[in-house]
């Protein structure tokens, strides 16, 4: 059951469906707003994450979403109880790949890595009451910082390079969206579609686990977090990352890229059936290699590339036909990265799979 007030949701859970509902309900409702296509994935999985949690241990419990403002920006906050067995050894709990259940472990310490603020409480016997909060909002005066002696191009270029890791700025110098959606009878799905500014630019992922369901979803969730902690610039280190966290899996595709706010050159790495391509003056398609993370025989090729101001770099995974990049490429030139992913998404994605796509337009 679902309680909806002006900015907070509040939920019954009891069944894996009902886990399934509250983390899409969560991921694209109005209290929400102002987050990223990102921010919003991470909160679903944290719904999820700690859903999943409370039907496997407790049987039953609730969780209440919330958004608070304050002088510092906006956050979601997230609580979760139930008055299951509790937990002995807290510590030991939220340590990676700790489960009692026979699964990846990767429950609690994944949504205390995602959170910016975490609190954990039970007693055994009693229950377990989890608080997770994440900032979707940052009110910063960053962008309005002052250089004395600079002037004109070099004020310009040393603002950018100093706001470059900022939200503020990556909205002004990057376009990004990202569409994702489980294959027919699903809830939950095996593919991602990541985003983060780090390095003076933007880096892309695209992920697609092994199979369906929850089983593909638990796979990609481990390595969404290994993504977003340890993302740079460096795509070869972050590949082999992702590779060695799935050692021990199902295995997973994946597609990375790297884009440099100031100058537009991009680099590419693959593995596996994902795709990337650039839409606008120039043609270039990524080439992934054969294989699969955590299958201990990765081979890379490292690609790069440049797009012209305006210019689309396109990631998806194999449920999306290579067959539609003509029709999406035809109206790249006038649409905005959401859009493009939307209608990529409805009118391409195949039913009987995981799809997702990842658009940026790069507008110095």
């Amino acid at each position: 059951m679902t309680t909806a007030q002006l900015d907070s949701l509040f939920f019954r859970v009891s069944t894996s469906s009902d886990v399934g509902r509250s983390a899409v309900t969560v991921s694209g409702h109005a209290l929400l707003r102002g987050a990223s296509d990102i921010d919003r994935a991470l909160i679903g999985t944290m719904v999820s994450e700690l859903g999943t949690n409370i039907v496997k241990y407790a049987g039953r419990g609730t969780i209440q979403v919330s958004r608070r403002e304050d002088d510092a920006g906006v956050s979601i906050e997230i609580e979760a109880n139930d008055n299951g067995p509790g937990i002995a050894d807290i510590g030991q709990a939220t340590s990676d790949h700790f489960s009692t259940g026979g699964t990846l472990g990767l429950g609690l310490p994944s949504v205390r890595r995602m959170a910016d603020d975490f609190e954990l409480t039970s007693t055994p016997g009693v229950g377990t009451r989890v608080r997770a909060v994440k900032r979707i909002v940052h009110r910063s005066l960053r962008d309005s910082t002052s250089y004395p002696g600079l002037s004109g191009a070099a004020h310009l270029e040393r603002s950018q390079r100093t706001v470059v890791d900022d939200a503020d700025a990556h909205a002004r110098l990057f376009d990004t969206a990202a569409r994702t959606r489980p294959r027919d009878g699903e809830l939950v799905s095996g593919d991602r579609a990541l985003s983060l500014a780090c390095d003076g630019g933007m880096l892309l992922g695209i992920l697609d686990a092994s199979g369906h369901g929850t089983s593909a979803n638990n796979v990609a969730a481990s390595l969404e977090e290994c993504f977003q902690l340890e993302g740079s610039s460096d795509l070869e280190r972050l590949i082999r990352r992702l590779d060695e966290t799935a050692w021990g899996t199902i295995g997973a595709a994946a597609g990375l890229a790297f884009v440099s706010a100031l100058t537009g050159h991009f680099r590419y790495v693959g593995v596996g059936n994902t795709r990337a391509a650039q839409m606008g003056t120039a043609t270039w398609r990524g080439i992934s290699r054969d294989g699969l993370l955590g299958a201990r025989r990765l081979s890379i090729t490292l690609q790069d590339g440049q797009l012209a101001p305006r210019d689309v770099l396109m990631l998806w995974t194999d449920g999306i036909p290579e067959s539609s990049q003509h029709a999406r490429a035809a109206s790249a030139t006038y649409r905005t990265a959401a859009e493009i992913a939307s209608k990529t998404i409805t009118d391409f994605a195949r039913g009987y799979d995981d799809a997702a796509c990842l658009v940026l337009r790069w507008r110095p």
